[in-house]
């Protein structure tokens, strides 16, 4: 029945999202990712600040700052609850030819469990190479993890490895031998196809392969979008895609539309259209909608 009924909502273009409650998060100023452990309880966070918070915004967790979470979406929620997250580590500071330091980190990925224990799945510790993103597949368990090399010029991939990090793909170019990504933000998978779809906001492209990492597609925006400044990104229980999206380019001309594609990149309607600033979003299992907004998470059906 529920997927009967949101087949007939999208084939209309006034997509009737329902505004049920909003989550006010105390100590997140700046919302950059959401994840959800089950409807109602959500890890959230920004570049400093990783909380567990119920419907009502009581937090019940907060990351220990020992731990040094500094991603904008560098968490995820695994198939059994668990909570992965990157963590930074400084291995050493140099002084440079400009008497000016430059630090040099190491990336632990670690996993926390609902008794609040924290373990250490692996360490990413190749030079120059660090984790912008990261995301637990609910179909396999494998982590989906995209990363920045900083060499010159930077290279961007996306790597999927087994939860002890012994990787099984690296995803870099397509068929044509043309890199991917320029700067992977925000991961997902569907779980309906095992797509990887990517936020790539310095390509402006939602860049989106096949499990096995063959390029599908990459979606630029709508024929009526002005301009295509892509953010969060997930995808619903019937493996469509949703996507944040920024279009103007001053303040007093800047909307934030959440757009809804198929499966096959092909635009289906806009679900949302707002002044204030929008940056992240996830899905629950009930096909409930939770959207980052500044301090506040508005939850949509």
């Amino acid at each position: 029945m529920l997927q009967r009924s949101f087949l007939s909502y999208t084939k209309s273009r006034c997509f009737p999202l329902v505004l049920t409650s909003t989550i006010e998060v105390p100590g997140i100023d700046d919302i950059c990712q959401i994840s959800v452990v089950s409807p109602g309880k959500l890890w959230v966070g920004n570049n400093r600040t990783l909380k567990q918070v119920d419907s009502t915004g009581h937090v019940l967790r907060t990351l220990d700052d020992k731990y040094k979470y500094r991603n904008e979406s560098g968490h995820t929620v695994s198939v059994e609850g668990d909570l992965v997250f990157i963590a930074e580590v400084l291995i050493r500071v140099e002084p440079t030819a400009s008497d000016g330091r430059t630090s040099q980190y190491i990336y632990n990925i670690h996993k926390m469990t609902a008794d609040g224990s924290i373990t250490t799945l692996f360490t990413l510790d190749v030079p120059d190479l660090a984790p912008r993103c990261i995301h637990s597949s609910h179909i396999n368990g494998d982590l989906l993890i995209g990363l920045i090399h900083y060499s010159v010029p930077p290279t961007c991939r996306v790597m999927r490895c087994e939860g002890t990090g012994r990787k099984i793909l690296d995803i870099e170019l397509d068929e044509e031998e043309q890199r991917l990504y320029r700067y992977p933000e925000y991961i997902t998978e569907n779980k309906i196809n095992g797509d990887i779809v990517v936020s790539d906001e310095e390509k402006r492209a939602l860049v989106v392969v096949g499990r096995s990492g063959r390029h599908r597609f990459d979606y630029r925006g709508h024929s009526t979008d002005e301009s295509f400044h892509p953010r969060g990104v997930c995808t619903d229980i019937l493996g469509r895609i949703l996507v944040i999206h920024v279009e103007g380019n001053s303040k007093r001309s800047t909307v934030y539309l959440i757009s809804l594609l198929d499966q096959e990149g092909r635009f289906l309607t806009k679900l949302l259209k707002e002044r204030q600033e929008l940056r992240c979003l996830c899905v629950d299992d009930k096909n409930n909608i939770y959207v980052g907004c500044n301090d506040k998470i508005k939850v949509f059906t």
